[in-house]
């Protein structure tokens, strides 16, 4: 009997800290414009009024990199990959509603 282990992939990330775009261009393995179109489509969120200034939190950072996995992984569009991420996130929100729920359903039962 061979048993299956699922890998998963956790990342610890200071929420305090900001980074340019160089820094997340490093982080991503990918060009400024890259990072520019992602913030045009509406994928990750900057701070500042133009390129050479943007901030992006550790948040952003991850959603980037999660979209560009999305985009090599499934060949999605810019534009796609903005509703994929929101379809996602509500996702991940729902579930954790229901988590919460079913808690409190358990502890009203007992």
């Amino acid at each position: 009997m061979t048993k299956e282990i699922e890998a998963f992939t956790a990342e610890i990330v200071d929420e305090a800290t900001q980074y340019g775009l160089k820094d997340i261009c490093e982080v991503c393995g990918v060009h400024a414009e890259r990072v520019v179109e992602m913030v045009e489509a509406g994928i990750i969120q900057a701070r500042g009024d133009k390129p050479t200034s943007w901030r992006f939190s550790a948040v952003s950072v991850m959603r980037s990199r999660r979209a560009l996995r999305l985009q090599r992984d499934l060949e999605i569009n810019a534009p796609g990959l903005a509703v994929t991420l929101e379809l996602l996130d509500e996702v991940e929100s729902l579930r954790a509603q229901v988590h919460s729920l079913t808690q409190q359903l358990e502890k009203l039962q007992r």
